[in-house]
């Protein structure tokens, strides 16, 4: 899979610098449920969750061993969490977090068709590839995978209370494909 801004991945936050600068960076077509009236929402999510979320992998990260800054991107009492690792129920992401996210603290991240719909001024959904590599546990990593998330806001700030990162599985050999190349039509059959 290539990467790079050319190919649509975007790893520099500053690349964000709007909404609308990131419908450019998308290689599917736009929701129609995007309304002009939560444009303001869109924007903060970006910039909250979003731009912090690359900002924080890329720079603060590494100096960040137990993940605790990572904390303010989760509302953890309600967090619900499909995943690549399995499910987290809510109330228990605290563990998984505090057992995943130091593990991952040395590596860097991009995205791939970042969108965010927003459905109320306190609700919103977002959709994107995720492209993370580095270091985990010392032994290196170089993962693609699909992420869905879902955000509230509450005190003035957008949190994550549910998130879906999943790979593509051939259901053939059963395999994951652990840089979303998949062709949908070509792996849903039970045999080759």
């Amino acid at each position: 899979m290539a990467h790079g801004r050319q190919a649509g991945w975007i790893q520099d936050e500053e690349e964000y610098s709007s909404v609308h600068k990131s419908y450019e960076f998308m290689h599917l077509p736009k929701s129609a449920d995007h309304k002009t009236e939560f444009a303001k929402e869109e924007q903060e999510i970006l910039e909250q969750l979003y731009k912090g979320w690359l900002r924080y992998w890329n720079k603060e990260s590494m100096h960040d061993p137990g993940a605790n800054q990572s904390r303010r991107f989760y509302d953890f009492g309600e967090m619900l969490s499909y995943d690549m690792f399995g499910t987290t129920l809510r109330g228990k992401f605290v563990e998984h977090f505090e057992n995943v996210f130091p593990y991952y603290v040395d590596g860097q991240m991009e995205y791939k068709d970042l969108e965010i719909v927003v459905l109320s001024p306190t609700h919103a959904y977002s959709t994107c590839y995720q492209h993370t590599w580095g270091k985990a546990g010392g032994d290196p990593f170089n993962i693609t995978f699909r992420r869905t998330g879902i955000a509230r806001k509450k005190d003035g700030q957008w949190k994550w209370i549910h998130e879906h990162l999943s790979f593509p599985v051939n259901m053939a050999t059963r395999q994951a494909d652990y840089n979303c190349d998949s062709n949908a039509l070509d792996s849903f059959k039970f045999q080759e």
